[in-house]
């Protein structure tokens, strides 16, 4: 009996003892500032914040904190944003409607469709995870040499010049915009350009990067003349990408800026008078190249140097690889992109090779970037155009809200 007692007692001190640590461990833990709270403290304490590979953030959809997958890098803006104070939570409960402008390239029209249907497709993925009072169209600009087999194609999947946005309260939808290369322009017009971009008049034609820019740029402004610009948000992008499921329910707040990866900087995502404002300034300075050809070349560094006191530039949360490991459940990833060099899941090389062919019922994870990358291409794929268009019908088909 003594025996036993005393073992009691020790087990009760013991687990007293432990008791006691962990309170104590509780006390001495770090706690851990949200990325938001942050970036709205005075520019005079910090002009750049990092997060540490192996740091933490706290997730903008949930009050959980993660392990930061990528160093970021944010410069804080010397201004106050118009609605500093308006946070995501907030927003969720307003109309939102956002636009993801593409310029699909008229030469090698059936090389692009294939990465059109998977975008399309991811952008129906996007959409099953949006909020009601949301709304995200595709924007598709094609010029006057663009084949009309591959227009008649998209129109199967009921994009249309018809389809032009006429109220905040339509459904998500999928327009083309038939816009003239600057070559193709009147003279009328392209002085208005000439006159504002004097170095345009250095050169008969723009080549296709600076074209697609500017083909961008007249869009946004023809939005703005006629006042029927409904977009908050924009995205410019390309076709080699796949909106992710975390995409459906974000928008920058707080003047961010989401950039691709450098030094392309092919996709940026942010506010439309940003979006329209970045554009202006990247035309504005255009360099001329060295070489015997006159050809112009785009300066993003000088672009950015001259607006990091008005954006909070933010990288790493798009253009993720497609094959990469990250995960895209609670982290801050909304768009990935396809890179010509990947020779691993997922591969747009192999892809094209039928590598994947058969793979098309396998459990692929859909919060993995690279399985949910190579699920969205083989759906694309074995999925008929009239089987995409029923499933976008069915998905973008909201309730109409009051």
């Amino acid at each position: 009996m003594f025996r036993f007692k005393t073992v009691s007692s020790i087990l009760f001190s013991v687990a007293a003892i432990l008791v006691f640590f962990v309170f104590i461990l509780h006390i001495l833990a770090p706690s851990y500032q949200s990325p938001n709270n942050i970036v709205t403290h005075s520019s005079k304490r910090l002009n750049r914040i990092h997060f540490p590979r192996l740091g933490w953030v706290k997730d903008k959809t949930t009050s959980v904190f993660i392990p930061a997958e990528s160093s970021r890098q944010m410069t804080e803006p010397l201004i106050n944003c118009r609605e500093n104070l308006v946070t995501i939570e907030q927003y969720r409960s307003r109309s939102v409607v956002r636009g993801v402008i593409v310029r699909f390239p008229s030469l090698k029209s059936d090389y692009y469709f294939v990465q059109f249907r998977w975008f399309y497709r991811s952008w129906i993925e996007s959409e099953m995870f949006t909020l009601d009072r949301w709304r995200t169209d595709i924007i598709i600009i094609i010029d006057d040499k663009f084949p009309n087999t591959i227009r008649k194609l998209l129109e199967h999947l009921d994009c249309h010049i018809e389809n032009q946005r006429v109220s905040r309260r339509q459904i998500s939808r999928c327009i083309l915009i038939n816009h003239k290369l600057f070559s193709q322009q009147s003279k009328t017009q392209q002085q208005f350009y000439i006159d504002k971009y004097s170095i345009f008049n250095r050169v008969n034609e723009l080549d296709d990067n600076i074209d697609r820019l500017f083909s961008i740029y007249d869009y946004i402004n023809q939005l703005n003349k006629t006042q029927t610009n409904f977009y908050d948000f924009l995205m410019i992008t390309t076709m080699n990408t796949f909106l992710t499921t975390q995409f459906g329910k974000y928008i920058p707040i707080k003047c961010s800026f989401l950039l691709g990866t450098a030094p392309d900087y092919s996709t940026f995502y942010g506010k439309s008078n940003q979006i329209s404002q970045f554009i202006h300034i990247l035309l504005y300075t255009l360099k001329e190249s060295n070489g015997t050809q006159r050809n112009l070349s785009i300066d993003f560094s000088s672009t950015i140097e001259k607006l990091k006191t008005k954006f909070l530039f933010l990288e790493g949360q798009v253009d993720i690889s497609c094959d990469s490991k990250k995960t895209t459940y609670r982290t801050s990833i909304y768009h990935l992109k396809c890179y010509a060099h990947s020779t691993s899941l997922f591969s747009e090389r192999m892809f094209r090779e039928k590598a994947y062919d058969g793979y098309e019922k396998e459990p692929f994870n859909i919060y993995i970037a690279r399985e949910y990358a190579t699920l969205m291409a083989l759906q694309s794929k074995v999925m008929s155009l009239d089987d995409l268009h029923i499933l976008a019908v069915n998905v973008t088909r909201r309730e109409v809200y009051t």
